[in-house]
C-alpha cells in the first residue's frame, strides 16, 4: 500500500513539473495583419506587400525620410500610423498626383506616336527627384535673389550642394549657375549675376563660359577693365571661342 501511494505521489509531482513545460512548447500561430482599408487609387484587393513597397517608393521619390517618412502623408506616428485616415492634406494631394500621372502616361502614346510599351511612365521621381517640392535650382535661387539678395542665394546654393550633391535632386553641373548668371545680367541685375558667377568659378575654375558671362555682367556695369580680364580668361581656357575673341578685340580698340 505504501509503495502504491508513493508511486501515485511521484506521478503527481512529475505531472506538475512536466505540464508547464508542455504548455511552453505550444506556439500560437501568428495573426495575419488586418486587411487594408480606404484604398481609393489602387484596387482594394491589392496585396499588402505590394502597397507597402509602393509607399516606400513614394518616400524615396519625395525625399521625405527626415520629414517623418510615412508620416508625411499619414496620420499618427510610427509604429502606429493610421493609414486609413484622411486627416492630412498631403495624402489627398498624393492621390490626385497619382491619378494625374496615370492620365499623362495614358496620353503619351498619342502624343509621341509610340506604342504604350515604349513610352516613359510618369512616376513621382520623374518630377520630384528626391525632393518634396520639385523646383529647379535656378528657380529656387532666382526667388531667393529677388527676396533676400545674392548673398542669401550664394549661401543657399552652398547649403543645397552640401546636402544634395551627388543625388538627382538638383543640377549642380558647371552650366547651371553660369546660365543663371546670364539670365540675371539680361534682367539688368549684373551685381547679382556676378555673385553667382564668381561662386561658379569657385567650384568650376576652368569653365570658359563662366568667365565669358562674367565679362557680359561687367560690360553691363561699364567696367571695361574687368570685362577684358574675364574675356582673356575665357579665351585662354577655350582658344576656339570666336565670339569671345571678337568681343575682346572690340573692347581693346
Amino acid at each position: 500500500m505504501r509503495r502504491l501511494s508513493s508511486a501515485i505521489v511521484v506521478l503527481g509531482i512529475t505531472a506538475l513539473v512536466t505540464l508547464p513545460a508542455a504548455a511552453q512548447t505550444t506556439t500560437t500561430a501568428p495573426q495575419p495583419p488586418p486587411p487594408m482599408t480606404n484604398l481609393q487609387v489602387y484596387p482594394k484587393d491589392t496585396p499588402r506587400p505590394e502597397i507597402v513597397a509602393t509607399m516606400q517608393g513614394f518616400v524615396q521619390a519625395l525625399g521625405v525620410q527626415s520629414a517623418g517618412g510615412c508620416g508625411y502623408c499619414h496620420a499618427g506616428t510610427a509604429p502606429t500610423f493610421d493609414f486609413a485616415a484622411d486627416a492630412k492634406p498631403t495624402k489627398t494631394v498624393a492621390r490626385k498626383m497619382i491619378l494625374m500621372s496615370r492620365e499623362i502616361t495614358a496620353k503619351l502614346p498619342d502624343v509621341t506616336g509610340k506604342p504604350a510599351a515604349d513610352v516613359t511612365r510618369i512616376r513621382c521621381a520623374t518630377c520630384h527627384r528626391g525632393v518634396a517640392i520639385p523646383k529647379l535650382l535656378p528657380d529656387i535661387l532666382t526667388e531667393t535673389v529677388n527676396k533676400g539678395g545674392s548673398a542669401a542665394a550664394v549661401q543657399q546654393y552652398r547649403d543645397l550642394r552640401k546636402q544634395y550633391y551627388g543625388a538627382q535632386a538638383y543640377d549642380f553641373s558647371e552650366n547651371a549657375l553660369a546660365f543663371l548668371g546670364q539670365q540675371l545680367t539680361a534682367a539688368n541685375k549684373p551685381d547679382d549675376a556676378l555673385a553667382l558667377l564668381q561662386l561658379n568659378a569657385e567650384y568650376y575654375p576652368n569653365h570658359p563660359a563662366t568667365y565669358g558671362m562674367m565679362a557680359q555682367a561687367y560690360m553691363r556695369k561699364n567696367d571695361k577693365e574687368n570685362a577684358i580680364k574675364n574675356l582673356e580668361k575665357a579665351v585662354q581656357l577655350d582658344p576656339n571661342n570666336q565670339q569671345a575673341k571678337r568681343q575682346l578685340e572690340q573692347l581693346k580698340k
